[in-house]
Formats: structure tokens, C-alpha cells, sequence
């Protein structure tokens, strides 16, 4: 028996592809996960997807702080210059719908599609049909933001299950967003932390005649900024602050000290004072 015509042998070669896609996801998921700046692991995603699954560009818009529109985040193989200009309302087009329900949606055929905008003119530029893809990132129940792809038409393409991978993708998308989003907040409450203790020591009479910066210092934070624990909590705060900066940064005690709007000099000599291992977070390959 010819096992090309078998069953048996249908089954394995879609149990290969799974396989093969199973092995991209993670991939993707190792990209986002990696620590890399926001906007540098979308666009890396978009690409994995454009080159892996042949879904074309790719675009992942996020949700405005006052929640009435969406804006380009990250897109591939189209204008950066142009997708600046470009935002969605909410309701708006199939990308303000998929915001507006949360419900992604699948464009067989986008000439043939009313709410198809083709803000970016995409078959100006491809001259051929296209099926569009448009999936949620989503964070609980709130919808904030979507992830869209276009592929060239064809009627055995498997739409449902390319949707299912922007799905995927989309979910990993929207847990970092929110880790980040967490990491942003305990930051922003160590510096609140940070600078209420200086004014408290500051209001002590502890520290006469100096304007302390944000963030950082170099003489006061080391020793001259006060004693017991007073001074403990505050090298605790900035030695918290240090660690993150460090572990975005990959080690890298450059990128650390401009994350915190100080010098290098500033942070190896706090690093040192501090007794932080910076070694141990950067990054090894191989």
C-alpha cells in the first residue's frame, strides 16, 4: 500500500506542521520574554510570523491611555513613517471592531470587505488579493490592543488555524505588557518611596543645604544622607531600583544608568557600594 494516499500518512505530515508551529510559538515566546525593549520584541515577533508562517505585515496597535482609540505600535514591511499618522477609533474599521467587541475577525477577501480601511494601501502596493487576520490582546476581560496580519488570497488557506496562532501570540503579547506595566508601577513607587524618605530626612535637619536629584546621588547616597534606618531603607530602595534597571539593561551598566537618568560613573560606584553581582545579570548566549 502506497502510505502517500493513507490516512496514516495525512495525519503525520499535519501532526509535523503542528509540530513545526508548536516549535515557532515557542520561539515567539522566548523572543518576547527575553527582556528587550517593548517596541524592538514586537517588530522581532512580526517578523518571526512573516517569515515562519508567511503572515505578511504584521501590525500590533495598542490601546491610548484615555481609551478612545487605538495606535500602531509595532508594524513590518510597511511605513514607519506612515503608521505614526495612523490610529483606529474604537468601532472603527475591522481593527476598531475587533477593539470594540473583542472578538478577532477573519477577512477572506478584503476587496470585497466595507470595513476594510486599507489605510496602509496594501493592494496599491501588492496589486493581489489578500485575506486580512485581526485578533485581541487582551488583559482580563479589557481589550487592549489588537495584532493583524495579511496573507495572499487563496481559498484553501488555512485562515481559522492561522487565526488561532495570532491568538497564541497575542495572549503571550498581552502577559508582558502586563508585567511590564506591574514593573513600571513598583518602580514609580520605590522612586515615590525614595524621594519621601530624603525629604523626610531632609525635614529632620539630617541633610542641610543640598538639592538632592532624583533617583540617585553620589556622595549623600553613600554615607552623608543620614544614619540607623533611615539610611538602610533608602540603599534598600535604590539597590531595588539598581537591580531592575540592571536586569532590563542585561547587565549592561550603561543602558542601566540612562534607564535611571544618572551617569555610568554614578552606578558602578552605587554598584559597588551597594555590593550588587551585575555580572549576574547579564546576559550569556551560547
Amino acid at each position: 500500500m502506497d502510505k502517500k494516499n493513507t490516512f496514516w500518512q495525512h495525519g503525520r505530515t499535519g501532526l509535523a506542521r503542528r509540530l513545526e508551529h508548536l516549535d515557532t510559538l515557542c520561539g515567539i515566546g522566548r523572543i518576547i520574554s527575553a527582556g528587550a525593549g517593548r517596541q524592538d520584541a514586537l517588530c522581532h515577533v512580526l517578523d518571526v510570523l512573516d517569515k515562519q508562517f508567511g503572515l505578511r505585515r504584521g501590525t500590533i496597535t495598542l490601546l491610548t491611555q484615555d481609551g478612545k482609540e487605538a495606535r500602531i505600535e509595532a508594524v513590518h514591511n510597511l511605513s514607519e513613517e506612515k503608521s505614526r499618522s495612523i490610529t483606529y477609533r474604537i468601532g472603527e474599521g475591522v481593527t476598531g471592531k475587533v477593539m470594540e467587541t473583542g472578538r478577532a475577525a477573519i477577512i477572506p477577501r478584503v476587496s470585497q470587505e466595507p470595513l476594510f480601511l486599507n489605510r496602509f494601501e496594501r493592494w496599491n502596493v501588492t496589486k493581489q488579493e489578500l485575506s486580512f487576520i485581526c485578533v485581541p490582546i487582551s488583559a482580563g476581560d479589557e481589550v487592549i490592543g489588537t495584532i493583524s496580519v495579511d496573507r495572499p488570497f487563496d481559498e484553501n488557506a488555512p485562515l481559522e488555524e492561522e487565526m488561532r496562532i495570532l491568538g497564541i501570540t497575542a495572549s503571550m503579547i498581552a502577559n508582558d505588557l502586563q508585567v511590564r506595566r506591574e514593573a513600571s508601577i513598583k518602580r514609580q513607587e520605590l522612586a515615590d518611596e525614595n524621594l519621601r524618605l530624603r525629604r523626610e530626612l531632609s525635614n529632620d535637619g539630617v541633610i542641610h543645604g543640598h538639592n538632592l536629584p532624583p533617583i540617585l546621588q553620589t556622595s549623600n547616597a553613600s554615607g552623608a544622607i543620614g544614619t540607623g534606618s533611615f539610611k538602610e531603607r533608602i540603599n534598600l530602595l535604590e539597590r531595588d531600583l539598581i537591580i531592575d534597571a540592571l536586569k532590563r539593561s542585561n547587565g549592561n551598566l550603561t543602558a542601566a544608568a540612562r534607564d535611571l537618568k544618572t551617569t555610568p560613573r554614578i552606578i558602578r560606584y552605587r554598584v559597588k557600594e551597594l555590593g550588587i553581582d551585575y555580572g549576574q545579570y547579564c546576559s550569556r548566549k551560547g
